[in-house]
């Protein structure tokens, strides 16, 4: 079990995982990454290397973070993009205005 929790992944900006990819135990270090979306900032944990899919799972579950390899992005159990969104970060789509003139 990792002893690291979001506050700590954020301020220091990576995070040190151990993770068996093909019978090896390797060293990965996974940076935060931020991608925009309509409704604000998630942050996320990317790789650069090969993780395989059921290993994401394991580290997203024990960081409670989201993952991101490739196109391939995982987050813990029960967990939508939704419960990681930044307050406020977001892109305000203003509505659009029409201006009406009288005759």
């Amino acid at each position: 079990m990792v002893n690291i929790n979001r506050e700590q992944i954020l301020k220091q900006g990576y995070a040190d995982v151990k993770v068996h990819v093909q019978g090896l135990r390797q060293n990965h270090r996974l940076s935060v990454m931020e991608e925009t979306t309509s409704q604000g900032t998630i942050k996320y944990l990317v790789s650069k290397l090969y993780i395989p899919t059921h290993e994401m799972v394991r580290i997203a579950e024990e960081l409670q973070f989201p993952i991101k390899h490739n196109t391939t992005v995982v987050f813990p159990k029960g967990k939508i993009p939704r419960d990681f969104l930044e307050p406020g970060k977001g892109i305000i789509i203003e509505p659009e205005v029409v201006e009406a003139e009288i005759e």
